[in-house]
């Protein structure tokens, strides 16, 4: 019985490191679109909604895991030797796993700089814009003035 639900958290792992790699695709999609100017904001909204759907998945695998795992976790310390051959497969997918999340952190801050500096530059754009409508409003008042004579210059004699 215990062999079969090592079995599971082994197939659980196997699942979690293919979820991972998606993830890791995910995240290159991700830098490629906020590499391209402009960026294509559509696209990279449908890259952050596959990405959260992945990351649900795995926490689906991991709550799976845990469950599990309590069933078996005081049986297996018990009696390491007995199951020495599926705890080491098991050590090796956690290995693997850990791996690809350090991979997926590094991934997200260098995705997160990029996008960064992306608003950065919009917002850059936006006061440009904003400073020349504001200069061109300014110039266009102070023309307007230009042709109104004021009364004090009128000649009063008649």
């Amino acid at each position: 019985m215990t062999e079969g639900y090592l079995q599971i958290l082994i197939e659980s792992l196997e699942k979690k490191i293919i979820v991972l790699d998606q993830i890791i695709d995910m995240d290159k999609r991700q830098a490629e679109i906020s590499a391209h100017q402009p960026m294509d904001m559509e696209a990279y909204d449908e890259v952050v909604e596959e990405k959260d759907k992945l990351v649900d998945e795995i926490n689906r695998l991991d709550d799976g895991f845990s469950s599990t795992y309590e069933l078996i976790g005081d049986e297996v310390k018990n009696h390491p030797q007995q199951y020495r051959e599926q705890v080491l497969k098991l050590q090796e997918l956690i290995r693997d796993a850990v791996d690809r999340g350090v991979t997926i952190e590094a991934q997200e801050k260098r995705n997160r700089a990029a996008l960064e500096n992306v608003f950065r530059m919009k917002r850059q754009e936006i006061k440009k814009l904003k400073t020349s409508a504001s200069a061109a409003t300014r110039y266009y008042k102070s023309m307007s003035r230009i042709n109104d004579i004021d009364p004090q210059l009128m000649d009063k004699k008649k």
